[in-house]
């Protein structure tokens, strides 16, 4: 507690005050930036249907353009919860804020298992995760 008086009386109100409206500043920017539908790479599960979209843009998992969407997944999980594979797409609509109810744009990435890669027995590879939490040859 000392250390945080003595920071502030060393540093003066002024400064104390303007880091404060910074913190605020970027919380209202993120605020903003939020309802204009910049949501940071949420996700969640479910299944979308993209076939009528007028455009389809394939990303790269990972890939920072992922950020700026939130998007609906739909994967497989092995037995113990782990993901084998899936499919992320999230959708822009026409109109004003998206609020027309055809597609304009459908942003899509899929999810690729890591959990076997490097997995070499034999000198054979086995890349792919299975349900029972094995890795295999060929997808299952």
């Amino acid at each position: 507690m000392k250390t945080i008086r003595n920071n502030f009386y060393q540093r003066g109100v002024g400064e104390m005050v303007g880091i404060g409206s910074l913190i605020v500043f970027g919380l209202i920017i993120a605020g903003i930036l939020w309802l204009f539908g910049f949501n940071f790479g949420m996700k969640n599960e479910g299944i979308v249907d993209y076939s009528d979209c007028r455009q389809t843009i394939y990303l790269e998992s990972g890939s920072w353009r992922t950020y700026f969407h939130s998007f609906t997944c739909n994967t497989r999980k092995t037995q113990s919860g782990a993901v084998m594979d899936g499919e992320c797409v999230s959708i822009k609509n026409d109109g004003f804020f998206g609020n027309s109810h055809t597609c304009a744009i459908a942003y899509v990435y899929e999810i690729k298992s890591t959990a076997c890669e490097g997995n070499i027995k034999d000198g054979v590879e086995y890349p792919y995760l299975g349900y029972d939490d094995n890795c295999y040859t060929t997808p299952q």
